[in-house]
């Protein structure tokens, strides 16, 4: 399954969602073009939860 999310990237750079997709290469498969970022995984509810960790982890690298 896979899922698409709009990202505004005049409040998150590229640079640091490529850096956060690094990071996550082990949980899942996420992609990054074009101002919408990709999630590859088994169920829906599931690609939610990842999506989440992953925008909660960036807001912790821009405030790092």
């Amino acid at each position: 399954m896979k899922k698409e999310f709009e990202i505004n990237n005049e409040i998150y750079s590229e640079d640091i969602i490529n850096n956060a997709i690094s990071d996550f290469e082990e949980v899942s498969e996420i992609k990054y073009n074009n101002d919408v970022l990709e999630i590859n995984w088994e169920s829906e509810s599931e690609i939610d939860e990842i999506f989440n960790e992953f925008m909660n982890y960036i807001i912790w690298l821009i405030n790092e």
